[in-house]
């Protein structure tokens, strides 16, 4: 049992703190081991945190230009304004997540080839039935109480998946050409074990508006799936990496294709003339307009409104055409 002062002592007491021999704003507190060792740091081994923070800021730039990508192909399906915001990142256990995770709700495992491994996808079903209200001609209404998606709606579902990972494939392109594909589809949480509960996992929050709704996506990939990607992902490697040149000329390929394939409006401008409404009312059939452009000058070639080219009036077999003698640098 503690002791209990007497009246003495108390009185004592009193007077030394009006005194002020003793200070009452001093407190005692245990000492901890790191404050003799400042370069020391507390870890936790139920949470271990295997990514670097220089890994971290590269997986949000990845992660970022995911949103990005979600953020153009996402409007024209839904046919309405849609905005997709990176929210958050996190390190945490599988089973951390799969206790967070709503029932029922929308997952879809997704496999990662060429990684060895699944990632788990998850919409909320806040954001699932608006879309599939839309798709379907409405104009994005919730339900009061989520339940499992019927066989039209999963359809649906899927097509919005198809998108989901085709922009997931293009804003990693840089780092690997993923083949992303749905393995299965699940309303329960906890039917799907793509890893032991154990395992670290980085989830990815995402916010999504489409109009006036406001739903969730979130991605959880395990660390193991990652590794053998992991040492590239940081932001110096993300953005100064120099591009292995196999892919160098792969890339640059493919935009001359694509750039081929182009369809531009191009004009040659045989001069140019102001009218005023009353003379451009009274015009008839055979009426002279005189422009701007003297007969034996060069005409001006325009691509996409931009002057690129002069050229000769002259023709072709049959048809009127052109000829190229000059290009305009520029």
């Amino acid at each position: 049992m503690a002791d209990i002062l007497s009246q003495d002592e108390v009185d004592l007491l009193l007077n030394a703190v009006a005194s002020g021999e003793v200070d009452t704003n001093e407190t005692t507190e245990p000492s901890s081991p790191l404050d003799s060792h400042p370069d020391l740091v507390t870890y936790d081994f139920r949470r271990p945190e295997r990514v670097s923070k220089e890994q971290l800021k590269g997986l949000q730039s990845l992660f970022d230009a995911f949103a990005r990508e979600l953020n153009i192909v996402l409007p024209p399906f839904l046919r309405s304004v849609v905005r997709v915001d990176l929210n958050s990142i996190d390190q945490l256990t599988y089973d951390e997540f799969i206790l967070s995770v709503s029932r029922p709700t929308s997952l879809a495992v997704i496999d990662m080839a060429p990684l060895e491994g699944n990632a788990v996808l998850e919409l909320n079903p806040g954001m699932v039935f608006p879309i599939v209200d839309r798709v379907l001609g409405g104009r994005g209404a919730s339900i009061s109480q989520p339940r499992e998606l019927t066989e039209i709606e999963d359809r649906i579902l899927n097509r919005l998946m198809d998108m989901i990972l085709d922009c997931w494939q293009r804003s990693w392109a840089q780092l690997i050409e993923f083949d992303l594909s749905v393995v299965t589809q699940e309303s329960d949480p906890l039917i799907i074990q793509i890893v032991a509960g154990s395992e670290m996992t980085i989830l990815v929050g995402y916010q999504i508006h489409v109009g006036e709704i406001v739903g969730t996506m979130n991605v959880c990939v395990p660390l193991v799936v990652l590794n053998p990607i992991l040492d590239q992902i940081s932001q110096q490697a993300h953005f100064k990496r120099k591009m292995p040149p196999e892919l160098a000329v792969r890339t640059r390929d493919q935009i001359q294709r694509c750039l081929r394939s182009v369809n531009v409006p191009v004009e040659a401008v045989l001069g140019r003339v102001q009218l005023t409404l009353n003379d451009l009312a009274h015009l008839q059939t055979g009426d002279v307009i005189p422009l701007s452009t003297e007969v034996n000058a060069p005409i001006p070639v325009q691509i996409g409104g931009q002057t690129c080219f002069l050229a000769r009036c002259g023709r072709h077999k049959d048809q009127s055409a052109v000829q190229i003698t000059d290009v305009v640098t520029g």
